[in-house]
């Protein structure tokens, strides 16, 4: 999968930048080493921030990125519970089936694009953000989102995607 990859080369490539990094430093001892004592323990201090920081960043980012990708992370649900939903979209408008749900429904959003990348933006009836996941040609991903009240909720790009962006919406219907 294309994430492992990716996955893979961000930690290599974090990896040969420490050591740099590490390289640079253990240099720069030898051209502070005739300032005296002061200098000297502010270069210790130093390195052992680094250590820290890099400690700190390593763990960090094999936290965030064991993570990827998120579908993955999605729990497993029933058939039943959930509703699939196609949207595609394209250059200016969504095509979205089902647009009808009903409150409490879970819908999952199987969200791609047939041209450039889009942002599909839900929002609630009160025009509050709810949702947002990238639309992107040949590549699927998807969003659920369980609706809480009854209304219209809009749907708007939120990746500028040509002279017509400001145009691409659509409405989602929510029953009780």
């Amino acid at each position: 999968m294309i994430q492992d990859v990716v996955w893979s080369v961000s930690i290599i490539l974090m990896g040969a930048l420490a050591v740099v990094f590490m390289w640079v430093a253990t240099g720069a001892s030898v051209a502070i080493a005739n300032y005296g004592p002061v200098i000297d323990t502010a270069y210790r201090a130093r390195v052992w921030l680094f250590g820290l920081a890099l400690v700190v960043l390593i763990g960090a980012n094999y936290k965030t990125l064991g993570e990827l990708p998120y579908i993955n992370t999605l729990p497993k649900l029933p058939a039943a519970a959930v509703q699939p939903t196609q949207v595609v979209a394209e250059q200016w408008l969504w095509t979205i089936t089902p647009s009808t749900f009903k409150v409490g429904q879970t819908a999952e959003f199987q969200v791609t694009s047939k041209d450039v990348n889009h942002g599909f933006a839900l929002y609630d009836p009160e025009f509050r953000i709810v949702a947002e996941v990238q639309a992107m040609p040949g590549y699927t991903n998807v969003l659920r989102y369980t609706f809480k009240e009854p209304g219209t909720y809009q749907v708007l790009c939120l990746e500028y995607c040509g002279v017509a962006h400001h145009a691409m919406q659509t409405e989602i219907k929510v029953t009780e």
